[in-house]
């Protein structure tokens, strides 16, 4: 990530701190069924934000090592899991793509709503393959998009302006081809959404006012099928309710 995303997401660690796409939603249970019953030594959650991915799994590691490139989301972690009564959860300050751990050193790689922040997936993947031990487990879930070229396109430019951290979500069938381009075999699938409403999502982000209303003005005036293809719904007091796609994968080392 770059030293704009670090700064963005120092600014807002609190706001994610509290935030329900974040600390709930299906994408985190689909992770939590995807690691069934196994028990791992030690886990990693990367660009693990407020840690609830890492607490989520918990109970199934010995260790987990929640990794982030912010100091103020690691505050987070460090402040949630006291609240929570988690001791197994430790901090460390890393890069997605450079991991401070040694190749097969770790049993579980977690990391969701956050890869389409990253500079470089490939680079991510490969490291995230590089730190697995040959029966560990990766875990994922992020963003995805439209396959259809011109809702793709609108959700990329919605997504940049709302946060200019916002590199790429790939599509389902990009993300597939590039966990598996890194060395990984799918085992598990699954799709699913994440649901909110335009003020919250932009109050999140602390996006500009005059971009938030320059947006607000688009939403209100979109093309019926995007419209659709994102769930999006006018309500009162100018906001809105929508969907992203969201993409859960389980995959092991090939």
């Amino acid at each position: 990530m770059s030293t704009g995303s670090r700064e963005q997401f120092d600014r807002t660690a609190a706001i994610y701190a509290v935030s329900r796409a974040h600390s709930r939603g299906e994408s985190l249970k689909l992770l939590k069924k995807f690691a069934g019953d196994r028990r791992f030594r030690v886990g990693i959650d990367i660009a693990t934000g407020p840690g609830f991915t890492a607490f989520a799994v918990a109970d199934q590691c010995d260790r987990v090592i929640a990794t982030d490139i912010s100091e103020r989301m690691l505050e987070q972690v460090e402040r949630l899991a006291l609240e929570r009564g988690i001791e197994n959860v430790e901090r460390a300050l890393a890069d997605a793509q450079d991991l401070p751990f040694e190749d097969g050193s770790v049993d579980l790689v977690t990391c969701r709503t956050a890869p389409h922040h990253f500079a470089s997936l490939p680079e991510f993947l490969k490291e995230s393959r590089r730190v697995l031990a040959a029966d560990g487990l990766l875990l994922l879930a992020d963003t995805t998009t439209s396959e259809n070229e011109r809702a793709r396109a609108w959700h990329q430019d919605m997504e940049r302006r709302r946060d200019r951290s916002h590199v790429h979500a790939p599509t389902p069938s990009g993300w597939c081809s590039a966990v598996e381009a890194a060395g990984f075999s799918i085992t598990d699938q699954a799709a699913t959404t994440v649901d909110m409403t335009f003020n919250d999502w932009v109050l999140r982000s602390k996006t500009p006012a005059s971009e938030v209303e320059a947006m607000r003005q688009e939403w209100s005036a979109l093309d019926d099928r995007i419209a659709r293809e994102y769930s999006i719904l006018s309500l009162r007091a100018n906001d809105f309710s929508f969907s992203w796609p969201v993409i859960v994968l389980r995959a092991a080392p090939a």
